[in-house]
């Protein structure tokens, strides 16, 4: 069975088929805060793009061959439909991933440029005045 969503997608390319997107990029968002913004979130292929399921990595920093690189860890595995963190084991590891993510720093980007799409489609739908 193939996965419903892009081997690639992240939030940015699924923003027009969530739900509420606001709502959804906001909440995720509040899942990401406790990691110290040094974390990043995917999404699992396997899921609903209405809502899918998200897992928030954090970084472990390493020197390898004298260059500093950050390793993701898995923090914390949210079903997407209520944002609930859910106990996970190797099963939901072994889920089908997308290959990229978006740091907090993107996330909080897309919340901002959501919010403000918002505010102009509520702008352009007042009535001009004669």
């Amino acid at each position: 069975m193939k996965p419903p969503l892009p081997a690639d997608c992240t939030l940015w390319s699924l923003r027009g088929s969530l739900k509420d997107p606001k709502e959804f990029v906001r909440q995720v968002l509040g899942n990401m805060t406790g990691h110290q913004r040094d974390c990043q979130v995917r999404l699992a292929l396997d899921s609903k793009p209405s809502g899918p399921d998200y897992r928030i990595e954090f970084f472990i920093y390493d020197t390898i061959e004298g260059e500093q690189v950050a390793l993701p860890q898995t923090a914390a595995i949210f079903k997407g439909r209520a944002h609930t963190e859910t106990l996970y084991d190797g099963t939901e590891l072994d889920r089908p991933w997308s290959a990229e993510a978006m740091t907090f720093q993107e996330v909080q980007h897309l919340l901002g440029q959501l919010r403000s799409s918002k505010e102009l489609d509520k702008v352009s739908l007042k009535p001009r005045r004669p």
